[in-house]
């Protein structure tokens, strides 16, 4: 069991090696390439959980736009050009001055560095994950050791997590005779470390890849799929405050890099409201703004909505919006249990969708869909490497372990990734509709939890990892063997003898 004392307690600085031109990639500055449609350097600031980011290279003209986004500060090793441990070293004594400057001391008299981290990260590695980077981060919480990324069986040395402490006395054991490092090699920092001191995090998917290689670079950007936004919002009976909900994270997601944002089923107005009467009044404006600011922050919003249907009955509505996008999803399988009847107030629809975002197919599926295997493998046979499940869910007995637990079955059926927003559930509400639990979530093809939330508002941001998806089919190749059983079931049944 972790004692009291087992937790990160101090700062964390990111130091990013991005210098100089690559001999094999044409003399380009590879951490300035693009990869889905963002530079590698900028992918990589972006996924560091980090108090402070250094930059360690030459300024470009993006460094203001870098700086201001992200707060990363820029700074040349000296001299330039003097290799990856004297930038390093650069980067260091950068960061401990803003520790100085910004960190109170930890205890009376105790230096400001004391009990913080570096990250460690090369400029050129734009598929490293957030969540494996806090793993690095957190993974030994007393700050005595190094936990490094492993990729095809080596730790990448850029890639790792440093106590300050540490990072510093081994700079100065393998610091030259006039105590620089010009021309020496990570290699020399790692070698110095104990049997004990260094620990290996396996990676997923290409999150180790860097771009040495015109080869590299290729393999990276079909790997990288599009950056998505799952907002956990909560839901208003005034319809005014929900389209204010809908600017604030549409503005958070296209602030934070996404390409598509995913919220909640029944954005537009909660169950146990009148459906009908928010369907006829409210969703034609709901749909212009999702329009509006969809165009206007380059990104694909898929929201929840209720659209008219035959009756007094409306369609449990999903709307996809955004460059090149446009598709509606109606609900499928309706939630007439435990009590609830939907099908009261709402009409089933009857086919599966899928969207395209920068050539990556996305499925669509609502709620009490997944509860139904067949809905997701169906659209991972028609290409989806993800789906995205706006969820109401219903509070009740055990429903918290039943959805966590129902995301991972639908990941391992489908191989896919699940993305699923739901609502925050309001603490004043005690009515009986679905208002929703909270625990959006983000679940690996292989059925692991990435990322989730608590009941509060927040909001997920996660990189498709396209690599990941298809080694997850490779390993386990559940979409290729049941298609027997799939065309068996289809077929009709032989007349008996």
């Amino acid at each position: 069991m972790a004692s009291d004392d087992d937790h990160i307690t101090g700062p964390t600085v990111a130091i990013v090696l991005a210098g100089g031109g690559s001999t094999r990639m044409g003399g380009v500055d590879k951490t300035r390439l693009p990869v889905a449609g963002v530079t590698a350097l900028e992918r990589v600031l972006r996924a560091a959980p980090a108090d402070h980011l250094i930059v360690v290279g030459p300024e470009q003209d993006d460094a203001a736009g870098l700086h201001e986004r992200h707060g990363a500060r820029f700074v040349r090793e000296d001299p330039p050009g003097s290799g990856p441990l004297a930038a390093l070293a650069r980067g260091v004594e950068e960061a401990q001055r803003l520790l100085a400057a910004h960190e109170r001391p930890v205890e009376e008299h105790a230096p400001a560095a004391t009990g913080a981290r570096i990250l460690l990260l090369g400029g050129d590695m734009p598929l490293l994950r957030t969540e494996t980077l806090e793993s690095l981060r957190d993974h030994d919480p007393r700050g005595t050791r190094v936990v490094a990324l492993e990729a095809d069986g080596r730790p990448q040395f850029l890639c790792a997590a440093w106590p300050l402490a540490r990072l510093r006395a081994a700079l100065d054991a393998v610091a030259g005779p006039g105590g620089d490092w010009a021309d020496l090699s990570l290699r020399r920092l790692y070698a110095d470390l104990g049997p004990d001191e260094l620990v290996a995090r396996p990676a997923v998917g290409m999150e180790g890849a860097d771009m040495d290689t015109p080869e590299d670079l290729d393999q990276v950007r079909r790997s990288a799929g599009p950056r998505i936004a799952v907002a956990q919002v909560r839901i208003s009976e005034d319809a005014e405050e929900n389209l204010q909900t809908l600017r604030r994270a549409v503005a958070e997601a296209a602030m934070r890099g996404a390409r598509v944002l995913l919220l909640p089923e029944a954005t537009l107005t909660p169950f146990g409201t009148d459906l009908r009467e928010a369907a006829e009044q409210h969703h034609p404006r709901f749909e212009a703004l999702v329009e509006q600011l969809a165009a206007h922050h380059d990104l694909v919003i898929v929201a929840g909505t209720f659209t008219p249907a035959d009756g007094d009955r409306v369609h449990n509505t999903v709307i996809a919006r955004g460059p090149g996008v446009r598709a509606d999803y109606r609900k499928i399988h309706l939630f007439d249990a435990y009590g609830a009847r939907e099908s009261q107030t709402v009409a089933p629809g009857s086919e599966l969708v899928t969207i395209e975002v920068d050539g990556t197919p996305l499925g669509i599926a609502t709620c009490y869909d997944v509860r139904f295997p067949e809905q997701f493998t169906a659209l991972a046979r028609r290409g989806a490497q993800a789906i995205l499940l706006p969820i109401a869910w219903a509070e009740g007995p055990a429903k918290s372990e039943q959805l966590r637990l129902l995301l991972r079955a639908r990941a391992l059926d489908s191989t896919c990734a699940i993305l699923a927003a739901d609502q925050a559930p309001d603490p004043h509400y005690r009515g009986r509709a679905p208002r929703g639990i909270g625990e959006s979530a983000v679940i690996s093809p292989l059925g692991q939890v990435r990322a989730e939330l608590g009941r509060e508002e927040g909001m997920l941001v996660v990189d498709l990892d396209l690599a990941e998806i298809a080694q997850a089919r490779l390993e386990l190749p559940v979409l290729e063997h049941g298609r027997a059983a799939a065309a068996a079931l289809e077929e009709p049944p032989s007349p008996s003898a």
